[in-house]
């Protein structure tokens, strides 16, 4: 995660509370030191460990939950979170000690934990669904809208990209959006290769009839405006 994108939000989570719900798209963990990527690169992860990325995790998932007081807590299980699951297919010996769940006491917490990449599961609130996302070509988005048939919001891609997809009928348009990142951009699997990933944040306010309004805040250099139009970060 990018602390000072992360700062930014979280100062205006502080100001602009209370929130009924904060939702994570996923890839919330990263869990680098056991991803296939780096299977035959051990310098890339060396004094890197499981534990270590929990102990961020759960420092992380600690100001997000006081940020948000009373707020409903939901994390989308996404690839990065599923190399824990990959891992102990492969060390079932593992099996019960390093499960995301587990890692970051979700069900003490009271989080909310979907099975997004491994499952299928789609989180729901409203007319709008969430899911971390599978599609990767150029027009994601798209496909994602036209496979799920309804408003769907993903995280996986790490840009930001939005297709309308009109069907026949008032009110029927249905929209595919990706909702960027709060990630670091010179990734070392990346080698400092052009991406499109974006740093934002989205909020949502939704009507008594399900339908709903939303806005995304760009992060550039730590900082964005608000939709209360102040400045946030430094």
């Amino acid at each position: 995660m990018d602390l000072r994108a992360w700062a930014a939000v979280r100062a205006y989570m502080k100001a602009n509370g209370p929130w009924d719900e904060v939702v994570n798209l996923g890839d919330f963990m990263d869990f680098g030191c056991i991803s296939d990527h780096n299977a035959n690169n051990l310098r890339a992860v060396e004094n890197k460990t499981v534990a270590a990325d929990y102990e961020a995790g759960n420092r992380i998932l600690n100001e997000i939950i006081d940020a948000s007081p009373g707020a409903r807590q939901t994390l989308l299980e996404g690839n990065h979170e599923y190399r824990v699951e990959r891992y102990i297919n492969k060390f079932p010996q593992l099996a019960g000690s390093i499960e995301v769940p587990r890692g970051l006491h979700l069900a003490e917490r009271g989080v909310r934990w979907v099975r997004s990449w491994s499952r299928g599961e789609v989180y729901r609130i409203g007319k709008a669904a969430f899911i971390h996302g599978d599609a990767v070509n150029d027009f994601h988005c798209k496909k994602n809208v036209v496979s799920y048939g309804e408003n769907i919001f993903t995280g996986h891609m790490h840009d930001i990209q939005c297709y309308s997809l009109s069907t026949k009928g008032d009110n029927r348009t249905r929209v595919g959006q990706s909702l960027g990142c709060l990630c670091e951009y010179d990734q070392d699997y990346m080698k400092r290769r052009p991406n499109r990933w974006q740093q934002c944040f989205a909020v949502f306010f939704f009507l008594p009839n399900n339908f709903f309004n939303y806005y995304v805040s760009n992060i550039y250099s730590g900082q964005f405006v608000g939709i209360d139009g102040r400045v946030y970060g430094k």
